[in-house]
């Protein structure tokens, strides 16, 4: 009987050791591929250079993945950045990043007294489109030039807004009776 007790403790030791052995063990191999990890930095709205250094230095490999306008954010700041910033990650992976090109609003220029292929192509060159083209006849412009448009000159519109123009047709010749 004596035997079968010290037996079992012996086997209850044994299995208790080898319980934590198993746990250490476990424990030592997650801290071991947890070293290799570092936690992301939050970058968005910083200068893009100074984000990619930033992740740079914290073992990362930082890449601008696209640009595009904000309202919000101002040029050349960080605007989304993947994986998000508190994520535990490889070292050496890849971190994506949307670099903001400002706001997408433009002041438009005057295009009054311009002749309507010139106003199309200045209108092209700032990101606009042409909208309605309303035709009357006018005393104090050429036929071909324009008299006005919609938006005003200076107002601040966004690129692909169309824009409305009102075409001189010249003099509006009278009957002779």
């Amino acid at each position: 009987m004596r035997f079968l007790r010290l037996l079992r403790k012996g086997l209850a030791v044994t299995l208790i050791l080898t319980a934590v052995a198993v746990v250490s063990g476990a424990i030592t191999m997650w801290f071991a591929a947890e070293k290799d990890k570092v936690r992301l930095p939050r970058v968005i709205g910083m200068d893009s250079t100074v984000a990619l250094n930033l992740l740079r230095e914290q073992g990362v490999q930082p890449k601008v993945s696209g640009r595009e306008y904000s309202e919000g954010v101002p040029t050349d700041a960080v605007l989304f950045q993947r994986p998000a910033s508190g994520s535990w990650v490889q070292k050496n992976s890849e971190v994506r990043l949307v670099i903001s090109q400002g706001s997408d609003a433009v002041e438009l220029p005057s295009l009054a007294g311009l002749p309507l292929p010139h106003a199309q192509q200045i209108l092209s060159a700032y990101g606009f489109t042409l909208g309605r083209v309303a035709q009357v006849h006018s005393s104090e412009r050429l036929k071909g030039e324009l008299i006005a448009q919609d938006p005003e000159a200076g107002a601040l519109v966004r690129r692909g807004s169309p824009v409305a123009v009102l075409l001189s047709l010249g003099r509006l010749e009278e009957p002779e009776p």
